[in-house]
């Protein structure tokens, strides 16, 4: 009995030719480069060697090596250690109020799906689009008793004047207060995009298996959108480290009542523009960095924030 042989099809046939394939993968390492390129040049230009200017600036004096003089009379002034204090208490009330609004607020719009849902996110960001020096001016006519509109509740809270609600404890609620409405806006409406695009087969799914609307949230969505809260924290904590313009603004409508070094990051322009001594306002920034590249690593390590499941790899 005779067996039949299919032919096999020639292997020109079947095989893709080297030269495609070639150019295939130069067009996908040019397209890489063509969207890492211009990043690259402005870390580099504006990141790295800056970075790098710094640090000689800080360790060289006249030409010669300073020995790290600047950093040890960094260390030593007394006036850094209640900068730091200022700068970590106002991260412990401001941060965990911060993401406690952006989550609950995001969750609660991808929750409630409906027509007021793009309106609400504009609410949400509209105090968000004044930043800055106007921003603290804003918030300057508004805990001033004589022109705010909300002058009978500062009156019954006590508050006779500026100086009043920007003194002691009261200008840390005010900075809370102030960088909540400033930033929450932009997140929430990053997270709820975030939270849109989770595939609605696995969120169909937990519905299906009878889970809760919270224990959806907790154990779906959270997990799932992790990389986007871990950003959220990194960002945050970088640009509240580095808290200037608010109390130097602010402590135009208070004289006398908020140190010009009350901030980190003031200490470090006072250095540079007071004293006219650039090396320690240099060392300064750099210890700055360093707190917050320490911080990043510890969000990104804690979170597993590039790591990518089995499910993703395939």
């Amino acid at each position: 009995m005779k067996t039949l042989t299919v032919p096999r099809p020639p292997a020109a046939a079947t095989a893709v030719p080297a030269a495609p394939r070639r150019r295939r993968g130069l067009g996908r390492k040019a397209a890489v480069w063509i969207l890492v390129g211009p990043y690259t040049v402005f870390l580099v230009v504006f990141g790295l060697a800056p970075a790098g200017y710094a640090l000689w600036t800080s360790l060289v004096h006249d030409g010669s090596f300073s020995g790290g003089h600047d950093w040890t009379a960094v260390f030593r002034d007394y006036r850094l250690g209640d900068a730091a204090a200022h700068v970590t208490t106002y991260l412990l009330l401001w941060l965990p109020i911060l993401l406690l609004t952006v989550l609950s607020l995001a969750f609660t719009l991808h929750a409630r799906p409906g027509r007021a849902t793009s309106a609400l996110q504009l609410v949400y960001y509209l105090p968000g689009a004044v930043t800055g020096s106007a921003a603290a001016l804003l918030w300057l006519f508004m805990v001033s008793p004589d022109s705010s509109p909300f002058s009978p509740v500062l009156k019954l809270m006590d508050v006779g004047s500026a100086t009043d609600a920007l003194s002691g404890a009261s200008l840390l609620a005010v900075l809370t207060v102030m960088g909540v409405a400033v930033h929450a806006g932009g997140w929430i409406v990053v997270l709820y995009g975030a939270l849109n695009a989770l595939p609605r087969d696995v969120l169909e799914a937990a519905q299906v298996d009878g889970a809760s609307a919270w224990r959806t949230m907790w154990h779906v969505k959270l997990p799932m959108v992790r990389t986007y809260v871990a950003f959220v924290l990194i960002s945050s904590f970088a640009s509240g480290s580095q808290v200037f313009v608010e109390p130097t603004v602010l402590s135009t409508g208070a004289p006398g009542q908020i140190s010009p070094t009350w901030s980190v990051n003031q200490l470090a322009y006072v250095y540079a523009t007071q004293d006219g001594d650039f090396g320690k306002a240099a060392a300064l920034s750099l210890a700055m960095l360093a707190v917050g590249v320490l911080a990043a690593w510890i969000v990104i390590t804690r979170t597993h924030m590039y790591a990518t499941d089995s499910s993703d790899s395939r």
